[in-house]
């Protein structure tokens, strides 16, 4: 059985030490401060930083000429939240949230920290709340953050559950059961083997608020579910709305499914890196997953919509206003869930108002964010194979046939039955350039940057049967080599990362940064000329804005997987990242770096 929510507070065996000093309730989270949050660089109180999800901060006091000071502040262990975990990835994902010298952050399992980062020379934890996820029914520990709204944190949690806590107490007001715990198949063939078959609905992406409703994605569709955003009232935890990304039969869409067993059922889609708001057309601008089986294109052919898509949804109702699909009938696990930053910029000598976003495809694209016309796509990655290239006027791969049911594409890389586990050589890698890692957009410099994956991977597929209530084939089959996984693997087989800047106006590459590992942490960047972001070998990194060259470089000791954040309190500037969760070894790099999960703060 679930334990009821618990929160722990800073107090000695006899209860609460008298000597803390509780410092006065920060102001409200509001509409207006969340829409206004760029003029608080202070602070950073949503996921993306603003709702346009810049990652950009106006701090300054750090800049190209004193990083090479900086020197940690302090640090506070996240320790618990890896207990009961079994294996050796928690995934510690996340992106904390300061407002007036608190700071949030949700670690593994929904446990969820304040921290009082006031002092700037140590971290203080107030409390910590643990909602009692069932820890053995539970096999992925992705976490990626909370949301701020009024006097509470939001926090949508593994299991499926959405939170409301008391940003004073840690209480948490209401909970409810938002996403399915199961899938209704608990009957099918093949006994404990199934169990990945029926793993449910999850949450992953950190939610956002918008005018009192919380967004939160269904981040659990490679599972064989259809993906979802929904809607949930922040002072009750009602659900307002609910739109698919795999639309049923009848819906607009459902059309581009053209099998005849379902395969909709259990189509993916889902929604499981934060999306974007733009409050003047009242819409919030989401990316969506895969197609379910992610492999094997002959089992859905169609182009099956909504899936690899950026999807507009209106914040008052969730009906769809508009969509753009990346790649029609992929099957690659080119899902494009990664973020979508909006901004403003002249084109052609015309104002257009665009989503930009770095594709797990290894292109950059230009949206337009009023109706989701293609503006422009240039690749990013060093290597890329899948397309020749993609249409200038329609913005699909350029061998898209619409005539097709099931797409070709360059067939040296397409993965079909005929292949089989003959492995083709497929580039961008099967985890693609940028998968979930956050971008940074400077909108004063009009530059885009990204921390991603570079390389190649060996891709087959095998053919599993249907599983599932009328159809459909939940997990999919698939098997996937990366450079030094399975055995002879094709010459170029390799896996590297990188750091790239954008020039949007031209939609060119500037500066690029080669790294020895791929880059799953993501960057920020800040007026004072400088990205931020972490490595897998551990080291927490400060580039030049314009060149990509290092400024400075800490080593923690753990993989990084979290993106940086940036604030300021009693006037002075902190670089916050989170670093562990990964062990990784041995390693003649790197040696042997143990699973951990540690807050780092860095000052001048």
């Amino acid at each position: 059985m679930r334990k009821l929510s618990t929160v722990l507070m800073a107090s000695a065996a006899a209860g609460l030490l008298a000597s803390v000093s509780w410092p006065a309730l920060a102001a409200d989270v509001t509409k207006t401060r969340l829409e206004n949050a760029d003029g608080d660089a202070n602070n950073w109180i949503t996921w993306g930083q603003n709702y346009q999800n810049h990652r950009y901060s106006r701090l300054a006091q750090i800049n190209t000429n004193n990083v090479a000071n900086l020197k940690v502040a302090f640090s506070v262990p996240l320790t618990a939240g890896l207990d009961g975990i079994p294996s050796a990835t928690a995934n510690l994902e996340i992106t904390p949230l300061v407002d007036d010298g608190m700071m949030f952050l949700q670690t593994v399992f929904g446990l969820t920290y304040k921290i009082d980062v006031n002092r700037g020379n140590r971290g203080i934890v107030l409390w910590k709340n643990d909602p009692g996820v069932n820890k053995e029914a539970e096999s992925a520990y992705y976490v990626r953050g909370n949301a701020l709204w009024g006097d509470k944190v939001i926090a949508n949690i593994i299991d499926g559950r959405v939170l409301s806590i008391s940003r004073s107490t840690g209480e948490t007001a209401w909970e409810k059961q938002v996403a399915r715990t199961t899938l209704g198949y608990e009957n099918l063939p093949g006994g404990p083997d199934a169990k990945h078959f029926v793993a449910g609905e999850k949450f992953t992406a950190a939610p956002i608020v918008v005018e009192g409703k919380a967004l939160v994605g269904q981040s659990a569709g490679d599972w064989g579910t259809r993906g979802w955003l929904a809607a949930i009232d922040t002072e009750n935890g009602k659900e307002l709305w609910r739109t698919y990304t795999i639309p049923a039969k009848g819906e607009p869409g459902h059309e581009t499914w053209k099998d005849d067993h379902n395969a909709w059922r259990t189509g993916g889609g889902a929604l499981w890196t934060t999306g974007a708001y733009d409050p003047a057309q009242r819409v919030t601008i989401w990316g969506t997953a895969n197609p379910v089986p992610m492999f094997d294109v002959e089992f859905r052919p169609g182009d099956n919509l909504f899936t690899d898509s950026v999807v507009a949804f209106d914040i008052d109702t969730g009906k769809m206003k508009w969509y753009f699909q990346y790649v029609p009938n992929e099957g690659w696990d080119y899902d494009e869930n990664g973020t979508h930053m909006l901004y403003d910029l002249d084109i052609g000598g015309q104002p257009r108002k665009v989503v930009g976003h770095y594709g797990r495809n290894g292109f950059y694209y230009q949206i337009d964010r009023t109706n989701g016309q293609f503006i422009n796509a240039n690749q990013y990655t060093y290597d890329l194979n899948w397309t020749k290239g993609i249409d200038p006027k329609t913005g699909k791969p350029a061998e898209y046939d619409a005539t097709k049911a099931v797409q070709t594409y360059v067939p040296a890389a397409q993965i079909t039955r005929a292949t089989g586990l003959n492995r083709q050589l497929v580039c961008p890698t099967a985890t693609g350039g940028v998968r979930w890692q956050p971008t940074a957009y400077n909108p004063s410099t009009k530059i885009a940057y990204a921390g991603s994956q570079e390389g190649c991977s060996a891709n087959g597929v095998a053919v599993e049967a249907p599983v599932g209530p009328a159809g459909g084939n939940p997990k999919g089959a698939g098997q996937v080599y990366t450079a030094g996984g399975g055995t002879n693997v094709p010459p170029g087989v390799y896996i590297a990362g990188s750091i790239t800047a954008v020039d949007v106006t031209t939609n060119k590459i500037i500066a690029k940064q080669r790294l020895d590992y791929s880059n799953l942490s993501g960057v920020i960047v800040t007026a004072g000329g400088l990205v931020f972001s972490g490595n897998q070998d551990g080291s927490v990194v400060a580039y030049h804005e314009r060149t990509l060259a290092p400024l400075w470089t800490f080593y923690t000791g753990a993989v990084i997987k979290a993106p940086a954040i940036t604030y300021a309190v009693g006037g002075k500037q902190y670089i916050a990242i989170v670093a562990g969760g990964t062990a990784v070894g041995p390693n003649p790099d790197r040696g042997i770096m143990d699973r951990d999960a540690q807050l780092w703060v860095f000052s001048l």
